[in-house]
């Protein structure tokens, strides 16, 4: 970042800002790792698991049921019927 962007942005978007270029210099570390284990692998790597972690459907509803449950909590709600 050149120092002329550097005082004309907020601290909030200089750390956005810094939080990008962390995430795309792990992802270029990444590529640069598949790209030197992809011919010494035996069997192909599935699309899904190339392009990056698979979601689980289950995990990621889990943890939408447990925010929310923390919600309810903070508002005194109990999700037993």
């Amino acid at each position: 970042m050149d120092p002329a962007r550097f005082w004309q942005i907020t601290p909030r978007l200089l750390e956005i800002e810094i939080r990008g270029v962390k995430q795309r210099l792990k992802r270029e570390r990444e590529l640069v790792w598949w790209g030197a284990m992809l011919p010494h692998m035996t069997k192909p790597v599935p699309l899904e698991v190339f392009l990056g972690q698979p979601v689980d459907e289950a995990a990621r509803i889990r943890q939408f049921h447990a925010a929310w449950d923390k919600v309810d909590r903070a508002m005194g709600k109990s999700n037993k019927c």
